[in-house]
């Protein structure tokens, strides 16, 4: 998948580095497809990893037996 997100990006940078050189508005829309293309393969390769980048008090109140803990907070700032 790394692979194919490279193979897509590098074109695409060429593409928007001529469509920039010689003011050509197709290829500049070309180039912004392949960018956003790269983009989503991206996302798609990152979702796996989910978890790992998530907020470690996500997961904080969850029991060994898939319970819910007590989730409620006191914001009133009364003791």
């Amino acid at each position: 998948m790394k692979k194919i997100q490279l193979l897509i990006a590098l074109p695409s940078i060429l593409l928007l580095c001529v469509s920039l050189f010689f003011d050509l508005d197709y290829i500049l829309y070309l180039s912004l497809a392949g960018f956003l293309l790269a983009m989503v393969i991206k996302q798609l390769r990152m979702r796996n990893r989910m978890y790992e980048l998530g907020h470690p008090d996500r997961n904080l109140d969850r029991h060994e037996d898939g319970d819910e803990g007590d989730s409620e907070i006191d914001v009133s700032g009364d003791d």
